[in-house]
Parts: C-alpha cells; sequence; structure tokens
C-alpha cells in the first residue's frame, strides 16, 4: 500500500506502520502464548489456570493480528486495504475501550497504561488512514488502465 499521510515534511506509509505493527503483535502474542505469566503478572494480574489459557487465546489472536498486519503490508487492492484498515481501526477502538474500563475498575497496576497508550495509537492511526484519507483506500483506476479507457473512447469505430 504506497497509502502516505503528508504532515510538513514527514510522510508516514502505511505499510511502514503495518510492518511495526505486526512485529510488535506477534512479539507480544508469542510470550503471551509460551510465557503468559511474564506478561500478565507484569500488569498485576494474579497468574491462575483461568488467566493463563485467557492469557494465551489473547496471545493466539496478537499472532493473528501480526500475521494479517504482516501480509496486508503491501495489499493493491484499494477496497482491500480499505476493509483491513477499517477492522484494524475497529478492533484497536475496542481494545482501547475495553483497557480504559479496566483501568478504572483497577485490573490492572500503572503499566496497565502501556496498554491504552498502545491501543490509542493504534487507533488514531489506522483510523486517521480510514476516516480522512478515503479516497486514497477507494477504488481509483491506476493511471494504465485510465490511459487505455481514453485510447479506447478516442480510437474511430
Amino acid at each position: 500500500m504506497g497509502v502516505s499521510i503528508k504532515k510538513g515534511d514527514s510522510t508516514m506509509k502505511l505499510s511502514i506502520f503495518m510492518i511495526t505493527n505486526a512485529i510488535l503483535a506477534f512479539a507480544a502474542g508469542i510470550i503471551l502464548v509460551f510465557v503468559p505469566s511474564l506478561m500478565i503478572n507484569g500488569f498485576g494480574i494474579t497468574l491462575d489456570n483461568s488467566t493463563r489459557l485467557v492469557g494465551q487465546f489473547y496471545g493466539s489472536e496478537l499472532i493473528l493480528m501480526g500475521l494479517v498486519a504482516w501480509f496486508a503490508r503491501d495489499i493493491k487492492d484499494p477496497k482491500a486495504a480499505r476493509g483491513v484498515v477499517g477492522a484494524f481501526t475497529i478492533a484497536n477502538l475496542v481494545s482501547l475501550v475495553l483497557a480504559i474500563i479496566d483501568m478504572l475498575n483497577h485490573t490492572y497496576n500503572a503499566i496497565g497504561w502501556i496498554a491504552i497508550a498502545a491501543y490509542a495509537v493504534l487507533s488514531v492511526v489506522y483510523g486517521v488512514y480510514w476516516v480522512t484519507r478515503p479516497a486514497e483506500l477507494r477504488d481509483v483506476q491506476p493511471t494504465q488502465q485510465m490511459q487505455q479507457s481514453q485510447q479506447t473512447q478516442h480510437q474511430p469505430s
């Protein structure tokens, strides 16, 4: 996806953000699947069989998120790109709301703010691409197809 956001002199490509998202989600997922106590205890949550199992299931979902972000990083089809970006926006917004609720209910210790910050960044960046850049994620005829179309229209019958 060659989609980018320009602000001043800096340009951030969606593909770079998705690669970063993929690596971090995959790494966190692997930790949660194989060593759930490392991450769960870090949030101040007591680890028992049920929290271990839920942590491992969440880890497998983070692996899924990482894999989808990795394989979708160079989607050329604008409709597919818009769908993936929209799905990431919605999923991260849901996770952000849940993390805030858990923080307000004192489920986490202060480390919970890291989860809130991560979901906020993911929600905002994906949301910016999805909401403010819809033309860049929509079906737009590639230049070559437009040229062929124009040539066909100008040919005598």
